[in-house]
Parts: structure tokens; sequence; C-alpha cells
């Protein structure tokens, strides 16, 4: 039985059952994973996971049940235990209905179908390669961790309200943190990696980088505290960002009135040169894709626009709630329990959350800062407050600039700040963007932080 004929027989199921609303989600998920720990591959894995997930709801009663047995017999028993939590569970006055028939959009380069041919020994011999790479550029060098991820994944979603959506995808990761050793100094934890959609890896650029940066690390210099400007790289911005302006801009967090936000929409909230669009339908985005996983078509989202507050992230629960409409950004699984997409109901998250890039090359981005910091990554910023915008993070690695140029590394140095306030402190932007994570955006120049010393 396919999964589009399987969902069919949940939601008639549900229907034989007297519910009034019915969802059936089916994800199918392969990854093939690599680790590498101290210079040797640690762990090899070849994973196929797939689960079903019902909700029902009843008199806006809310059932939910799911199962990773894909059969016809399991699929009904799993519409019965959605039904009868449904019974157990009260009633939500907010409920309104789910999700609407749509129409999907195309997205482009989202699957490769050379990934899907992938197997494990190519992933050793990615790992292999990053290792060996790291090495030839100096000796002092320890690939301490990493390791190479290949996933491919189908997602299905039917309701009763005529939903009808399916999607697919693929990625490739490879990853390297590499420390160095000298007489006299080790280095902090440098890492680098490169994502796609596409069957396009590079393990001896990421290894070159990785290790590069790492012996660049060994030069270690005085650092100077007080209030300098700094050169935030993607990896310490998207840290950043992540566990502060991130949740500012869910809705529910805003209905909940835990959000700087709240009432906001349209008000200036950062300077003129930022803009910043949540892309859901971004060509090759690591997180892009025709649909959410309640079925609702993914588009792309103004957060902010020339420094105007545009709106909010939404699922279609919480854009009814605000008398919204859904952008596209039902997210599942996670959770204390780490479960699967199809283990939980819908929460919020970000796709591809697109910064705006500046005119300004790499050399000109130093020469604005003159004399300060480049941040590479930071350390600690999950401890940062998102209500209040307050962040205090540990540098690692970073390095103190001098003259418009890059002169030595420093330990034991931290940054803190308000994020609200940093975006209005945003004079300069580079021209290159990268993706991390989440977040697509280029370098950014901080016109002031704090700079912590030990």
């Amino acid at each position: 039985m396919g999964y589009i004929e399987l969902c069919e027989n949940v939601l008639a199921s549900a229907e034989k059952l007297g519910v009034k609303e019915a969802e059936a989600l089916v994800v199918v998920r392969r990854a093939i994973g690599v680790e590498i720990e101290r210079a040797e591959i640690k762990t090899c894995s070849d994973v196929m996971d797939s689960g079903l997930a019902v909700r029902t709801i009843t008199d806006k009663k809310l059932g939910f049940a799911f199962t990773n047995i894909l059969a016809p017999k399991e699929a009904e028993a799993t519409v019965k235990r959605a039904v009868e939590a449904s019974t157990a569970s009260p009633q939500d006055k907010n409920w309104k209905q789910l999700p609407e028939k749509h129409r999907y959009p195309t997205v482009n380069e989202t699957y490769d179908k050379k990934i899907t041919q992938f197997t494990p020994d190519e992933a050793v011999l990615l790992c292999q390669t990053m290792i060996k790479t790291a090495h030839d550029v100096d000796k002092r060098v320890l690939p301490a961790f990493g390791g190479a991820e290949v996933a491919i994944f189908e997602e299905i979603c039917l309701n009763n309200h005529g939903v009808k959506a399916e999607d697919k995808g693929t990625s490739l990761v490879c990853a390297l943190g590499t420390m160095a050793r000298s007489k006299t100094q080790v280095s902090p934890t440098c890492f680098e990696f490169k994502a796609s959609r596409k069957h396009d890896p590079d393990p001896e650029w990421i290894a070159r980088k990785a290790a590069g940066l790492a012996i660049d690390a060994l030069n270690v210099g005085k650092a100077e505290a007080g209030k300098f400007p700094i050169l935030l790289d993607q990896f310490a911005l998207q840290s950043i960002l992540t566990f502060t302006l991130v949740p500012s801009v869910r809705g529910d967090i805003v209905a909940r009135g835990r959000s700087i936000f709240q009432n906001k929409v349209g008000e200036q909230i950062a300077g003129e040169n930022i803009s910043m669009y949540d892309n859901g339908i971004l060509t090759g985005g690591l997180r892009s894709g025709t649909m959410d996983l309640e079925g609702v078509p993914k588009q792309k989202t103004p957060i902010i626009e020339a420094g105007i507050l545009r709106g909010f992230l939404y699922n279609d629960y919480w854009a009814r709630f605000a008398g919204k409409q859904s952008t596209g950004n039902a997210d599942r699984g996670g959770g204390g329990l780490s479960l699967p997409p199809y283990g939980t109901i819908p929460n919020i998250s970000p796709t591809n959350i697109q910064l705006k890039a500046g005119t300004l090359t790499e050399e000109e981005l130093f020469d604005e800062v003159k004399n300060g910091y480049y941040v590479r990554n930071v350390q600690g910023a999950h401890q940062s407050n998102p209500e209040t915008g307050e962040f205090s993070v540990a540098l690692a690695p970073a390095w103190r600039i001098q003259h418009g140029r890059m002169t030595h590394a420093v330990k034991g140095v931290m940054i803190s700040g308000n994020v609200y306030d940093m975006l209005k402190k945003i004079p300069a932007l580079g021209k290159e963007t990268r993706q991390v994570g989440t977040f697509i955006a280029p370098k950014v120049v901080i016109s002031e932080l704090n700079v912590i010393t030990k």
C-alpha cells in the first residue's frame, strides 16, 4: 500500500468513528552517518525511520497518536488511539480548524537523485579525506570531531479539508572540528562544514579551512577590554540570533505576550540597511520545500524590511488565533524526548532566514572595524534572554583587529550586549552570504559591543 492510500484510509477510519476533523502525516527518512572522533572513524550507521502521525478533533478536543509501523491495521489502531486521546482531552476554546486545501509552489534544487544512491562506503571516504587533508595542512592539527551525513526524506500530509500534499528532499553534510597544539598554546576548537541539497561535497576545502583556522588561532596576543566594534562571522551571528531574535518573531511567543515585538508591527526596530525574510521556497535552501509539516505551502515571509517590523512566523493554529494566514512554518519533532517529526503535534520553526547582504568585501569589512575584534564563533548563546535581548557569550575562536587587519588570536574574551539594540548598530554588511543553520547571512559589523577580558 502506498503512503497516500494509507493516509486516505486513516481519514476514512476517522470518519467511521464520527470524527469531524482528521489529519494523517507520513514521514519517511533514511540517514547515512559517519562520525569522526580524534582523527579516527568512530561509527558508521545507515538508519531507516518512518512513521505515521494522526490528529483528530471533535468538539474542539484534540487527539494525537503516532506509530512507526506503516501497515493498514496499525494505522487503523493509531486512529482509534487518537480518538480515545481526544475524548480524554479538554476543550481548546481557541481551536478553529485544520488547514484548508492550497496550491503548492515549485521549489528547485532540493532533491538530487545522486544522493539517493549514496553508500556508507562513500560517506566513510569523505571523512577519511577530511582527516588526511587536515593532517597534510599541518601535523600540529588534530581532527577532533566531525563527520558526514546523508539524508533522504519523503513527507505526505492529508486531511479532510482537502489538503493532499507531498514533498521529498535530500541533503549532504560534511563537517570537521579541529584543534592545534604548539609548545606554548592549544587552540580552541575551529569548525567548518559544507551542507547542500545536491551531491557536491568538498571535503578537502572543509579540512583545509578548519585546519588553517586552528593554526591561526595559535598566534595568541593581548586582548583589550572596553567598548569596541565587532565583525561577526556568520557562525557567531546565527548563534546569537537563534536564541534571541528567532523566538521573538514566533507567532505563539508573540500571542503569549513574551515577545518584545508584540504590537510593534510597522515600527522601526532595526537600521534601514536591515531586511530579513523567512524563505521556505529558496532555491537549494537547507530547509526549503513545497509544504510544512501540516500541509501548508511554504513561502517567503517578510520579517524586517528596511528596519521596519513586518510580521511574524506562524503555523496554522497560531495564525488563526491571531487572525492571520499561516506562513508555512509548522514543524514537528524534537522536544525533551528528541522525538521524530511524526512524534509530535506542530510547533513553529523558521525555514531559511535570509539577512539581506550589503556591498562590502571582506577586506572592506575589516577596514570598517579598524580597531576591534573578529568573532568567528561563540559559546553560551543558549543562555541568552530572548525577552530582553540580553546576551553574554565567550569568543572561541576570535582575533584582534588593529589598523583594519587581523593581527592575532585572543583567548579568555567575552562580549555582551542587547540584540535588539545591536540591530540598530550595524553600519556595514558583507556582500557574500552563506547558510549556517537556519540563517543565510553575510558577515556583519556591529559598531559597538562590550568586550570583557580575564
